[in-house]
């Protein structure tokens, strides 16, 4: 593992996937029905970039666990700020540390740096992100009433299809399998469910 270089890992794979990583990104947020799909696409994209590289430097062993994490939780703050939305600094900080302590953990294990998982958390951290700032907005406008929409196709779970087209008060929780959300994809409150929070791409409609 240590015979592996940062410098050679990184030109390899930014030549050979980044325009593939661009790609599945972008695929990924046009199945969505959200206003915002372009500005969650280069949030993404953004936050794709900074898991990559902090999985490289774990490989290199440059960095010791707590220089990791302070320089994750950093760069996805920033990213987050520059994308507009609101970060949520508790959950930031909560995050990054379970990524960095698993990836040390599973450092042998090609998944636990690969860009399929640098991908995949980004995607999921981007819908936690938007999904929650949306939420605070339509508290702020006075909505009152929030709608639970799947995109309805072969891809949607079953639990997020029971809740589909449900409407409850703005306060209230959506009951996603054994998870509780305020809306989807809500790593706050559903964070000890991936099953029901990863890959999601529903949305909700406030009024």
């Amino acid at each position: 593992m240590a015979t592996r270089i940062i410098d050679e890992l990184r030109s390899i794979k930014q030549e050979a996937d980044e325009s593939a990583i661009r790609k599945a990104i972008i695929d990924f947020f046009d199945e969505m029905e959200v206003d915002d799909v372009g500005k969650r696409t280069e949030l993404a994209i953004s936050l794709e970039k900074i898991f990559r590289e902090m999985f490289l430097i774990a490989l290199a062993g440059e960095l010791a666990r707590e220089q990791l994490i302070n320089k994750l939780i950093t760069e996805y703050s920033m990213a987050i700020v520059a994308s507009g939305y609101r970060p949520n600094y508790a959950h930031i900080e909560r995050v990054c540390e379970d990524i960095v302590d698993n990836t040390l953990k599973g450092i042998d294990t090609p998944y636990m740096t690969s860009t399929d998982r640098s991908i995949a958390i980004a995607e999921n951290e981007t819908n936690n992100t938007a999904n929650a700032d949306e939420y605070m907005t339509a508290i702020e406008n006075g909505k009152t009433e929030k709608t639970w929409h799947t995109e309805k196709d072969n891809k949607v779970r079953k639990t997020h299809r029971e809740v589909d087209e449900i409407t409850i008060p703005i306060d209230e929780l959506f009951q996603v399998g054994d998870a509780e959300m305020r809306f989807p994809c809500d790593m706050e409150l559903a964070y000890d469910s991936p099953q029901e929070t990863n890959n999601c791409r529903c949305h909700i409609s406030y009024r």
